[in-house]
């Protein structure tokens, strides 16, 4: 069971959270994931571990996190919650470090269910380009980028 400081109603950190793809980077793999597959999403990560993602939305606005945690020491604390897992994290740790970013933490989840994680890290705002995994059990943003937000001729 995943336990963590952050469940202290009177630690004084922010808690941020973002997922990865969509997000803090653009969403190039998500789209071989909805058009191939998870083996063919898989086989493009490993072919490519070491060329970093397009930054996405958020990339700058993560980079300025960053700014003020280097002056901040322990007040903000960064997670990224993303569906991701091995070998296909490999990427994403790679691109956060090509980008010259850090987080406090990193979840993979190989697909499963965020709202668990969040519930522990009780972050004070999560980023997601996906609706479906913004909880009502923290705050949550919704970024509309990406292929899973584009609207399909047959919705609009």
């Amino acid at each position: 069971m995943l336990q963590s400081s952050y469940q202290d109603d009177d630690d004084p950190a922010l808690r941020i959270a973002f997922d990865f793809d969509g997000v803090l980077a653009d969403d190039a793999a998500e789209r071989i994931y909805q058009t191939g597959g998870l083996d063919q999403f898989q086989q493009h990560e490993a072919t490519n571990v070491v060329t970093p993602l397009d930054p996405g939305p958020l990339r700058n606005f993560l980079a300025g996190i960053n700014r003020i945690q280097r002056q901040a020491e322990d007040r903000i604390r960064v997670s990224v919650v993303t569906a991701r897992s091995a070998p296909a994290h490999e990427r994403a740790i790679n691109s956060l470090k090509a980008w010259g970013l850090t987080v406090n933490d990193a979840f993979f989840l190989g697909g499963l269910k965020k709202a668990p994680i969040l519930d522990v890290l009780k972050p004070h705002i999560f980023f997601d380009d996906q609706r479906g995994h913004l909880i009502q059990t923290v705050p949550c943003v919704h970024i509309p980028f990406g292929v899973t937000n584009e609207k399909s001729p047959a919705t609009e």
